[in-house]
């Protein structure tokens, strides 16, 4: 009878597709597939070049982190489109539901935020919601591919962690919260070049800055893994801002 009630509950959570609560020390939900792929739908939608005639979304938080998501639809780099970075949308929505961080993410395909030196409308918005919430820590949230042997590439800049500003315990804090996760710091992207958001939150606006690439094993409507890395980012949020 056990095991028909627990097979009943888990049927009725996947009909309606809510995430479940396991912890209230830290988040730790299962986000069925479907509640993902909702929340991927906007920038799936239209062969992931964007379905918004606005060049960003951005949701205010009530903690002084902003993610930033610049890769959630397709960019044109150097006139030729480069691919999404795809479930980067879904995750830094449930991210702000999760931890309730500000975030801002493209909605439409217009250049590279990543790859530019322009004071573009995304970074202008960026610049804004840094000044008038006195943002203390940008995470700009990317996706590498499944074939790196790592899980999350930590981005600082450099070896010398030029992008943290002098702030380098913000990294021991990130990686002490990665417990059961294959992490790397700066051996794939560092975030340091002189065109990236990093560079542009740290240097320009004076703000410690993280670039993290999540492998794209992560990175689907696949429950169980969507829903281990988004704890696990969650947990490192939380115990940034604590």
């Amino acid at each position: 009878m056990k095991i028909k009630k627990i097979i009943s509950l888990l049927t009725t959570i996947n009909i309606y597709n809510l995430p479940i609560k396991k912890s209230q020390s830290y988040a730790s939900n299962i986000y069925s597939e479907k509640y993902i792929r909702d929340q991927e739908e906007p920038f799936r939608s239209n062969s992931y070049f964007g379905s918004s005639d606005k060049d960003y979304e951005y949701k205010s938080g009530n903690i002084p982190i902003l993610i930033s998501a610049p890769h959630t639809v397709k960019q044109l780099r150097k006139n030729e489109y480069k691919k999404a970075d795809i479930y980067t949308g879904a995750l830094v929505k449930i991210l702000h539901q999760s931890t309730g961080a500000h975030i801002i993410y493209k909605t439409s395909t217009n250049g590279d935020e990543n790859y530019t030196i322009d004071e573009t409308k995304y970074r202008k918005k960026v610049k804004e919601i840094v000044k008038k919430n006195n943002i203390k820590v940008v995470i700009d949230l990317h996706g590498m591919a499944s074939d790196k042997d790592s899980d999350i590439d930590i981005g600082t800049g450099n070896a010398s962690n030029t992008n943290l500003l002098g702030q380098s315990y913000i990294l021991s804090l990130v990686v002490g919260s990665l417990n059961n996760v294959n992490y790397t710091v700066n051996k794939f992207f560092t975030g340091g070049g002189p065109k990236t958001m990093s560079t542009y939150c740290s240097k320009k606006l004076g703000v410690p800055t993280l670039q993290l690439e999540i492998n794209r094993k992560y990175r689907s409507s696949d429950s169980t893994n969507f829903s281990f890395i988004a704890n696990k980012l969650t947990k490192m949020i939380n115990e940034l801002v604590n």
